[in-house]
Formats: C-alpha cells, structure tokens, sequence
C-alpha cells in the first residue's frame, strides 16, 4: 500500500489506541468478575470497537477508488433464504408449448412433414418467419411428396380443354403433362424440387415424356418413384425409357431412381386382409340351417382363424395372398425387369420356377430332374404362395426367398411405400421387420392345375408331375353334379393325393381337402353340391329338393 494510504491508518490506530487505555482506566478492578466475565468484556469491547470503525469516516483507497466498509469486511454478508412460501411466489409462470416449439424438434418434424400435404406445409410456411426457416431450411421436410391430393397436379375441365386444345403446336404428351411439369417449375423456383427423393404420383395424368424427365435428366433426385394407375400412360414407351435408362453404355452413377412402384394397386396397404362380404340370402339361410353345423367344421375353421390370425401380421407377399398383381400386364415386361435386375427394383418379382430355368432344359444338365413340361419364357410372379412350401415336400423346388440370405432382386417393394426413408432397402424390408422372413412366388401359368383357390395349397412339379386338367363338370348355370344310381352306388371314395380339380364355378380349381368338407352328398336325389355357394341347401339336402316347391315341380316334369 502507498504512503498516502498508511498515514490515516496509523493515525487511526493511535486513536483508537488511546480510547481503549482510557476506557481500562475506568473499568472497576474485581478479579471475580473479571474471570467469569471476561469473555463477554471482550466480545463487547470487540463489537464496540467494530462500531466505532464503521462509524469512524475512514478514507481507505485501492488506487483511485475508495473502499467500502463491506470491501474491507467491517459488515458481514449473511444469507437471506426465502421461505417456502416465498419460493412460490417467486417462481415465473412456464409458457405454454405452441407449434413453433414442435417445429423446432428435428425429430417431431422429421415424422410430422410426410403426413402433411405439400399444400400444408406451404402454407404453414408462409405463416411466419420462423415457421419458414424451419420448413424452407431443413433438408428433409420435401423428401417424401405425394401430389396425389394437389389439386394443381390435375387435368382441367373440360371447358378449359376446349380452349388450350386450340394450340396446334402442342402434342398430346405436351397436353396431359402440362399440369405436373407446372407443379415441378413452381417447386424449383421455391429450391423445394432438389429436395425430393420419394415422388408419389399416383392416379395423376403422366405421360412417358414426363416419367423419361424425371428417370433420365439432371433436374430431378427422385430414389422411389410410384406412378400405379397412372392416366394417359403409353407402357411400350415406358418400357422403352427403362431399357435405355438400364443400358451397359450408361454414365456413371444413372440412373438415380432405384425403385418404382407400378404393378400393385395403389389402395394396397400391404398387411390389410380382403375380407369377402357374403350375400344377405346366404347369411339368412346360413342362420337357418346354423345347427346342423358339425364339430369337426367347427374345429377346422378354429384352426383356419388361429392360423390366418398369425399370417396377418406379415405382409402380403410373405403370407399366403393368393393373387396379388389382378391387372393384366403389358408382353415385355417381364424382359424390362429382368434388364433392371440389380439397377431398378420394382413392386413385382420375377417368377424363379423351374419352368423358367433354361439349365433344366438344356443337354449339359445330368445333376437335376428336367420338368416334364415346356420351357417358359421369363413372367412375372403374380401368386403369393406364404412360407410353408409345397403341400407335399414343404419346400419349393429353386428354394424360397429368404430375406438376409437370397439376392436382393429376389424380392418386391412393399406397399406401402416408406414415409421416413427413400432407399430400396427400406422399402423392400418386410414388416415387421424380420430378418428371417422367407417368401415364396409364383406365376400363373407354373401355379396352373396346382393350387388350391380356397386353402392356397400348392404342388410343386416334383410331387405332381403332370397334373391333370381342372376342368368342370357343370354347365354354367347348373348348381349340383347329377348322377343315377342309388346312394350306395354313388358315393365316391374321397382322394386325398395331390392335384386340384374344379366343381363348383365359385370355389375354382380345389384340392381333396377342401372338397372333403365343402362337397357335400344330397340324400334325396345323389347329386353333389358345394355347401358354400349352393344357396338354399342343408347338409342333407342340395337346394332344389330342399324346398318343397321346386321338388314337386320336378316330379311333375
């Protein structure tokens, strides 16, 4: 400390020195007191002397700032704690949580803009500024859309057709695809159409120009492209575009679309299970009659239920569908896919028979049975056969699909199509997610006099080499399979071997099982009849000599 700082120090010391002798002079002199109550002198003479330093108007500086009676710890700091009482009334009140705090969370926004419309997140955009940087800024908010809902993605009416169809110069593909390629202009002004790399276009008006613009050029960066039930589609032309876009001479790096979704129908949801609505009749009739009904029935359709209750659960192309692609396919197709194999997926698979096998049939082959019947070209595999293989062997001749094992152009994309990722992994991953999942395909022409349309057996060409044919013996309008003889000398012994067979035009080609609990015996006149489409029967009786009319009309003719 400096000499400006010392003096008042020492000269209030000497002061201070002297009050204290002058106060000892008037102190009393008992010993007594003085040794019990020493400590409390002290402590006061402390405390006095505390107060007269206070109160003494001291001139103590660190450089040109003069110290505080705190700073020189002559006031003691203490503690305030604030009551419990207090604390409430000292807390501030929390805001409440509104839409620009969810927007803000990357993960909330990640799951919430495929569910909204592009309509919807534009104008949730433009409601403030905030809100526009959290929708303009963030790279995955336009990666899935579906302008399926845009109401600018659609042809006009009529009325304004008649007035654009005045341009002469304007193709047809010009015509049908002006309102999409309006939508893309007015998303790459905004920088939004980068973005997208899962293009939903369903149902829309798409020509091939357009589909070879958004599959050939540098503008677009769509990984899945979904264009079902598309209008004013040339197919030949899309096939076209396919195998060049597929061709070995190709740069590097095209095409950027990995998947298209165009076979399936676009209300397919992969895991729904289409339920057959029975008529009225039928159900009036069923509820008559529901007391004749066995415990054997009973039990089989127990089973049937337990068992299409744990198919539910996969998707469709992992259980027992049946038919899937209903829609006839354009010839060719089947070649374009198997071009693409590795480079395109698409929502159908080829069929992987041993019918389509050219190594069966060739001369080389000594290892492995040829089948009996001819070679097939490539098709597509439109029956879903589920997991369990063969009726016979429980196994399928070029071996099941199985997911984490078998290549990945063995296996379709799933409906439906993927909200949080654009990659065909993703999109061809079955749900749920097992990495064991086993898928078992097939086409028509191999499935033909070989599965069963009611329980969805089938039988491989191993177990039934040359199956016969599935012809029927009713007229189209004819109900029963009439017979004479008597009762003993008409019924059959049932056969339960491979094959199907077709007798009744409802049921289709069906196995020895499924007759054995559906094709009944009348009692009355030895006919056969189907107990599931013969509207009006028993389980004794087909339905014209259950009714008491049509059996006296009978007898008179």
């Amino acid at each position: 400390m400096s000499a400006a700082v010392q003096a008042p120090t020492i000269d209030l010391l000497e002061t201070e020195l002297a009050r204290a002798r002058s106060a000892l002079h008037h102190v009393p002199v008992n010993p007594l007191q003085y040794a019990t109550l020493g400590e409390d002198v002290t402590a006061g003479a402390l405390v006095a002397y505390k107060n007269n330093l206070i109160a003494y108007d001291h001139d103590f500086f660190s450089g040109n700032q003069r110290l505080t009676p705190k700073e020189l710890g002559l006031v003691s700091v203490q503690e305030v704690v604030p009551t419990p009482a207090e604390e409430k009334t000292l807390e501030l009140p929390t805001p409440p949580t509104n839409l620009l705090d969810l927007l803000s969370n990357n993960v909330i926004l990640h799951h919430l803009a495929p569910l909204l419309s592009i309509s919807s997140l534009l104008s949730l955009g433009s409601t403030c500024k905030t809100a526009r940087v959290f929708i303009h800024n963030t790279p995955y908010v336009f990666r899935h859309l579906d302008l399926t809902t845009c109401r600018g993605a659609t042809l006009p009416d009529p009325a304004s057709r008649r007035d654009q169809s005045a341009d002469d110069s304007q193709t047809e593909d010009d015509f049908y695809s002006a309102p999409l390629r309006g939508v893309f202009d007015r998303l790459q002004k905004q920088s939004i159409l980068s973005s997208v790399r899962t293009l939903v276009l369903d149902g829309l008006p798409v020509p091939t120009n357009l589909i070879a613009d958004i599959i050939l050029t540098d503008r677009f960066n769509v990984n899945i492209l979904s264009i079902r039930e598309c209008l004013h589609l040339n197919e030949q032309k899309l096939m076209q575009t396919l195998a060049y876009a597929v061709r070995p001479s190709r740069p590097a790096g095209t095409p950027k679309v990995k998947g298209i979704y165009h076979f399936t129908p676009k209300e397919s949801k992969g895991n729904s299970c289409p339920s057959r609505k029975p008529s009225s009749r039928r159900e009036w009739w069923k509820s008559r009659t529901s007391s004749q009904s066995s415990l054997s029935s009973l039990s089989s359709s127990i089973s049937a239920s337990s068992d299409s209750s744990a198919d539910d659960s996969l998707n469709e192309w992992y259980r027992p569908s049946g038919q899937l692609l209903r829609q006839p396919t354009e010839d060719g197709w089947a070649q374009v896919i198997k071009k693409c194999e590795g480079i395109i997926a698409f929502d159908a698979v080829l069929c992987r028979g041993p019918r389509h096998n050219v190594d069966l049939y060739s001369s080389t082959n000594t290892s492995q049975p040829q089948p009996e019947e001819g070679l097939l070209s490539p098709a597509i595999a439109t029956i879903s056969l589920g997991p369990r293989g063969c009726d016979g062997c429980r196994t399928s001749p070029e071996g099941p699909a199985i997911w984490g094992e078998s290549p990945e152009y063995c296996f379709p994309l799933l409906n439906p199509l993927p909200l949080h990722a654009s990659n065909v992994l993703e999109a061809k991953r079955p749900i749920p997610k097992n990495e064991t999942a086993v898928m078992i395909a097939s086409c028509a022409e191999c499935m033909k006099n070989r599965w069963c349309h009611c329980c969805k057996k089938w039988f491989c060409f191993t177990c039934l080499p040359s199956p016969a044919e599935a012809v029927t013996r009713l007229s189209p309008h004819q109900t029963v399979v009439r017979r004479n003889g008597s009762r003993a000398e008409r019924t059959p012994v049932p056969k339960l071997g491979p094959g199907v067979s077709k007798d009744c035009w409802e049921c289709g080609p069906t196995c020895a099982s499924c007759k054995v609990n559906r094709q009944l015996s009348c009692g009355t006149c030895y006919g056969e009849y189907c107990s599931e489409h013969n509207d009006g029967c028993s389980a004794t009786q087909c339905d014209w000599c259950n009714m008491s009319s049509r059996r006296h009309g009978r007898n008179i003719f």
